[in-house]
């Protein structure tokens, strides 16, 4: 038996419009990676017919993708008297909760206010004071060292923010402050100055860790610029990366409802995932993209819902995940919470690191 279709019938239009997604991911801000595999998928899309599975899974992709939140965040509320009402409002007793909360809210908000400490470090007195002076009068607060192993002294006895350090120094010079430096205490941003500059020493520092590398005389606008820049950055990870916290008790207790405080008193949004009898680890890290029906895992799929990467998330009844042969999804869950790897987490339908931190 042979079935054929009509001659006069015609073909379903796509669901959209394939320019239209380009135009979307012309005007969207997304990380390297992402903008490459959406690219990719704009081009396969423009040669595929629109009737193939293959077309509604790029499609799908490219959409999804165009849909999360890599730049959507909520400003945090840090008014600890606004965050007591709140908790006092909807939770009598529970004052060792409540006070645990309101400690972690104070040390997010000391994190945020600091100053910048910026270490200065030139064999030149004039140079190094004139630096102190310039870096002073923005409001951040400098302390200088006269050689390389000076300042690496002082790195191990305090976490700068920033160091501002010249090329060519007697007994250490600033490459090899760089290397000692990021061992000892790798959060901390060089910058580069040197009067010597070449191709070959800018692409080792950067290689090496630099955070920037600048010639020597010194713009002193192109310095400022600079340090404001990666001082931002750093303030942008503080507040980016939050605690996380355990709730146990049994259920009716108000787990849920303090959750929810917390987000109305940071001005977050919330939200609440059970984990209660899960089994497939793909419920977590997404289905790879080999056929129609494949999914993201259903933490992006929040994210995307509530269109911001920063929410309150409650993850419920963690007591009661499961396990079988398609996957662990503890070691899934443990990648989530894990601060050292949920800033690149990789859900498998995504196939590109999205930041959970």
């Amino acid at each position: 038996m042979i079935f054929f279709r009509k001659l006069d019938e015609e073909r379903q239009p796509p669901a959209a419009n394939p320019e239209g997604l380009r135009e979307r991911a012309a005007k969207a801000v997304l990380p390297e990676a992402d903008k490459t595999a959406v690219d990719a998928e704009l081009s396969r899309l423009a040669n595929t017919d629109p009737s193939a599975a293959e077309y509604a899974i790029s499609h799908a992709y490219v959409e999804f993708v165009l849909s999360l939140p890599w730049e959507g965040v909520t400003q945090d509320n840090l008014d600890l008297a606004r965050a007591e009402a709140v908790l006092d409002e909807g939770h009598a007793g529970l004052g060792q909760i409540k006070d645990r909360i309101l400690e972690h809210l104070a040390s997010r908000t000391m994190r945020q206010s600091r100053e910048a400490w910026i270490l200065v470090v030139d064999d030149e007195p004039i140079a190094r004071e004139n630096l102190r002076h310039v870096l002073m009068r923005e409001g951040y607060r400098v302390e200088t060292a006269e050689n390389g192993q000076t300042a690496l002294e002082r790195v191990r006895r305090f976490e700068f923010d920033l160091i501002v350090t010249d090329l060519k120094m007697d007994r250490m010079d600033g490459l090899q402050l760089l290397e000692q430096a990021k061992q000892v205490s790798p959060a901390t941003r060089i910058i580069i100055v040197t009067g010597y500059a070449t191709v070959d020493t800018a692409v080792r520092a950067l290689k090496t860790g630099a955070a920037h590398y600048l010639p020597k005389p010194i713009d002193l606008d192109e310095l400022r610029t600079s340090v404001r820049n990666i001082l931002a950055q750093r303030d942008t990870g503080l507040a980016s990366r939050s605690p996380i916290l355990c709730f146990v008790g049994p259920p009716g207790v108000g787990k849920t409802s303090v959750g929810m405080a917390i987000a109305t008193a940071m001005g977050r949004k919330f939200t609440r995932m059970s984990l209660a009898d899960l089994r497939d680890d793909a419920e977590l890290r997404g289905h790879r993209r080999t056929y129609v029906g494949a999914l993201p895992g259903r933490v992006l799929g929040a994210l995307r819902d509530l269109g911001v990467r920063n929410p309150v998330f409650m993850l419920d009844e963690v007591d009661k995940i499961g396990r079988d042969v398609k996957g662990d999804p503890a070691q899934a869950l443990l990648e989530i919470l894990d601060p050292e790897q949920n800033a690149r987490f990789v859900d498998r339908y995504l196939e590109v690191p999205f930041d959970l931190s």
